[in-house]
Protein backbone atom coordinates (compact mmCIF):
# COMPACT_ATOMS: atom_id res chain seq x y z
CA UNK A 1 0.00 0.00 0.00
CA UNK A 2 3.20 2.67 0.32
CA UNK A 3 4.02 2.37 -2.54
CA UNK A 4 0.54 3.01 -4.04
CA UNK A 5 0.49 5.97 -1.56
CA UNK A 6 3.56 7.09 -2.98
CA UNK A 7 2.64 7.05 -6.48
CA UNK A 8 -0.75 9.19 -5.75
CA UNK A 9 1.78 11.68 -4.00
CA UNK A 10 4.19 11.85 -7.07
CA UNK A 11 1.41 12.32 -9.06
CA UNK A 12 -0.13 15.23 -6.87
CA UNK A 13 2.97 16.63 -7.09
CA UNK A 14 3.31 16.37 -10.73
CA UNK A 15 -0.25 17.95 -11.12
CA UNK A 16 0.46 20.65 -9.17
CA UNK A 17 4.14 21.70 -10.18
CA UNK A 18 3.08 21.59 -14.04
CA UNK A 19 -0.40 23.52 -13.56
CA UNK A 20 2.31 26.23 -11.54
CA UNK A 21 4.46 26.24 -14.12
CA UNK A 22 1.91 26.67 -17.31
CA UNK A 23 0.52 29.99 -15.02
CA UNK A 24 3.91 31.27 -14.84
CA UNK A 25 4.26 31.21 -11.08
CA UNK A 26 6.86 30.77 -8.75
CA UNK A 27 7.01 28.67 -5.84
CA UNK A 28 6.59 31.94 -3.45
CA UNK A 29 3.75 33.11 -5.80
CA UNK A 30 1.60 30.48 -5.42
CA UNK A 31 2.27 30.07 -1.56
CA UNK A 32 0.90 33.49 -1.72
CA UNK A 33 -1.95 32.62 -3.32
CA UNK A 34 -2.81 30.18 -1.65
CA UNK A 35 -2.05 31.32 1.46
CA UNK A 36 0.30 28.21 2.64
CA UNK A 37 4.10 28.32 3.60
CA UNK A 38 6.60 28.24 1.35
CA UNK A 39 8.02 24.84 3.25
CA UNK A 40 4.48 23.41 2.87
CA UNK A 41 4.49 24.18 -0.79
CA UNK A 42 7.71 22.73 -1.62
CA UNK A 43 6.93 19.63 0.72
CA UNK A 44 3.73 19.37 -1.77
CA UNK A 45 5.62 19.53 -4.94
CA UNK A 46 8.30 16.59 -3.93
CA UNK A 47 5.03 14.21 -3.21
CA UNK A 48 5.52 14.53 0.65
CA UNK A 49 3.28 11.59 1.68
CA UNK A 50 1.71 13.22 4.91
CA UNK A 51 0.46 16.71 4.13
CA UNK A 52 -3.16 18.58 5.45
CA UNK A 53 -5.54 18.51 3.11
CA UNK A 54 -7.12 21.90 3.99
CA UNK A 55 -3.74 23.42 2.49
CA UNK A 56 -3.58 20.88 -0.52
CA UNK A 57 -7.23 21.92 -1.32
CA UNK A 58 -5.79 25.69 -1.13
CA UNK A 59 -3.15 24.88 -3.42
CA UNK A 60 -5.52 22.86 -5.92
CA UNK A 61 -7.83 25.61 -5.51
CA UNK A 62 -5.61 29.01 -6.30
CA UNK A 63 -4.07 26.68 -9.59
CA UNK A 64 -8.03 26.10 -10.37
CA UNK A 65 -7.21 22.18 -10.24
CA UNK A 66 -9.53 20.06 -8.54
CA UNK A 67 -9.31 16.92 -6.34
CA UNK A 68 -11.98 13.95 -7.50
CA UNK A 69 -12.17 11.28 -5.18
CA UNK A 70 -14.07 7.66 -6.76
CA UNK A 71 -14.70 4.19 -5.94
CA UNK A 72 -11.70 1.81 -6.10
CA UNK A 73 -10.81 -0.05 -9.33
CA UNK A 74 -11.87 -3.78 -8.87
CA UNK A 75 -9.00 -5.26 -6.72
CA UNK A 76 -7.96 -1.94 -5.42
CA UNK A 77 -7.48 -1.48 -1.89
CA UNK A 78 -7.94 2.28 -1.94
CA UNK A 79 -9.85 4.88 -4.12
CA UNK A 80 -8.60 5.94 -7.16
CA UNK A 81 -7.75 9.66 -7.66
CA UNK A 82 -7.55 11.83 -10.32
CA UNK A 83 -6.13 15.45 -10.70
CA UNK A 84 -8.93 17.32 -12.85
CA UNK A 85 -7.96 20.87 -14.49
CA UNK A 86 -10.99 23.60 -13.89
CA UNK A 87 -11.00 25.60 -17.18
CA UNK A 88 -8.22 28.08 -17.02
CA UNK A 89 -8.99 31.25 -17.67
CA UNK A 90 -6.19 33.05 -16.63
CA UNK A 91 -4.15 30.87 -19.40
CA UNK A 92 -6.63 31.28 -21.90
CA UNK A 93 -6.70 35.11 -21.50
CA UNK A 94 -2.88 35.57 -22.08
CA UNK A 95 -2.92 33.72 -25.09
CA UNK A 96 -5.79 35.74 -26.18
CA UNK A 97 -4.11 39.07 -25.03
CA UNK A 98 -0.49 38.39 -26.94
CA UNK A 99 -1.52 36.34 -30.07
CA UNK A 100 -0.65 38.82 -31.97
CA UNK A 101 2.30 40.42 -29.95
CA UNK A 102 6.05 39.50 -29.57
CA UNK A 103 5.89 39.42 -25.69
CA UNK A 104 3.24 37.51 -23.59
CA UNK A 105 1.26 38.80 -21.18
CA UNK A 106 2.61 36.66 -18.29
CA UNK A 107 -0.25 35.27 -15.74
CA UNK A 108 1.13 36.75 -12.57
CA UNK A 109 0.59 40.47 -14.66
CA UNK A 110 -2.75 39.62 -15.58
CA UNK A 111 -3.64 38.88 -12.23
CA UNK A 112 -2.19 41.54 -10.77
CA UNK A 113 -3.11 44.18 -12.72
CA UNK A 114 -6.98 42.35 -12.08
CA UNK A 115 -6.54 42.86 -8.44
CA UNK A 116 -5.34 46.48 -8.43
CA UNK A 117 -6.99 47.93 -11.58
CA UNK A 118 -3.80 48.50 -12.90
CA UNK A 119 -1.90 47.33 -16.55
CA UNK A 120 1.07 46.09 -16.14
CA UNK A 121 3.69 48.24 -17.14
CA UNK A 122 4.43 47.93 -20.91
CA UNK A 123 1.90 45.72 -21.61
CA UNK A 124 -1.26 47.78 -22.75
CA UNK A 125 -1.46 46.87 -25.55
CA UNK A 126 -1.99 43.13 -24.16
CA UNK A 127 -5.21 44.21 -22.38
CA UNK A 128 -6.46 46.90 -25.28
CA UNK A 129 -6.36 43.73 -27.22
CA UNK A 130 -7.98 41.12 -24.35
CA UNK A 131 -10.91 44.05 -23.50
CA UNK A 132 -11.83 44.61 -27.30
CA UNK A 133 -11.14 40.95 -28.56
CA UNK A 134 -11.79 38.68 -26.08
CA UNK A 135 -15.49 36.86 -26.26
CA UNK A 136 -17.71 37.72 -23.16
CA UNK A 137 -17.89 33.63 -21.79
CA UNK A 138 -13.94 34.20 -22.10
CA UNK A 139 -13.69 37.77 -19.82
CA UNK A 140 -16.82 36.62 -17.38
CA UNK A 141 -14.78 33.26 -16.62
CA UNK A 142 -11.48 35.56 -16.03
CA UNK A 143 -13.48 37.58 -13.41
CA UNK A 144 -14.78 35.06 -12.09
CA UNK A 145 -12.02 33.14 -11.46
CA UNK A 146 -9.76 35.97 -10.74
CA UNK A 147 -12.44 36.87 -7.99
CA UNK A 148 -11.05 33.48 -5.82
CA UNK A 149 -8.56 35.98 -4.93
CA UNK A 150 -10.63 39.09 -4.25
CA UNK A 151 -14.34 39.05 -5.28
CA UNK A 152 -15.65 38.82 -8.62
CA UNK A 153 -17.59 42.50 -7.95
CA UNK A 154 -14.03 44.14 -7.09
CA UNK A 155 -12.34 42.32 -10.33
CA UNK A 156 -15.13 43.75 -12.48
CA UNK A 157 -14.73 47.13 -11.24
CA UNK A 158 -10.93 46.72 -11.76
CA UNK A 159 -11.83 45.53 -15.12
CA UNK A 160 -13.69 48.90 -15.81
CA UNK A 161 -10.68 51.05 -14.25
CA UNK A 162 -8.71 49.56 -16.85
CA UNK A 163 -11.04 50.31 -19.70
CA UNK A 164 -11.06 53.80 -19.03
CA UNK A 165 -7.45 54.09 -18.37
CA UNK A 166 -6.57 52.40 -21.98
CA UNK A 167 -9.55 54.29 -23.76
CA UNK A 168 -11.38 51.05 -24.28
CA UNK A 169 -15.27 50.76 -24.50
CA UNK A 170 -16.17 47.74 -23.42
CA UNK A 171 -19.13 46.43 -25.81
CA UNK A 172 -21.93 44.23 -24.14
CA UNK A 173 -20.83 45.29 -20.72
CA UNK A 174 -23.77 45.05 -18.46
CA UNK A 175 -22.60 41.67 -17.04
CA UNK A 176 -19.95 43.64 -15.43
CA UNK A 177 -22.35 45.44 -13.13
CA UNK A 178 -23.69 42.30 -11.99
CA UNK A 179 -20.30 40.40 -11.62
Amino acid sequence: MASRTQSASRRLAAAVRAARWARGLTQAQLAALAGVGMKFLYELEAGKDALRTDKVRDVLRALGLQLEVGPAATGAREPEARYQAARDYVGMACTAAGVSLRKALRADELVRALLTGKPAPGKHAHFVILLEEAPEPLLRGLVAQVGQWATPGEVAGNVRRIAAALGVRLKNAAWLKTA
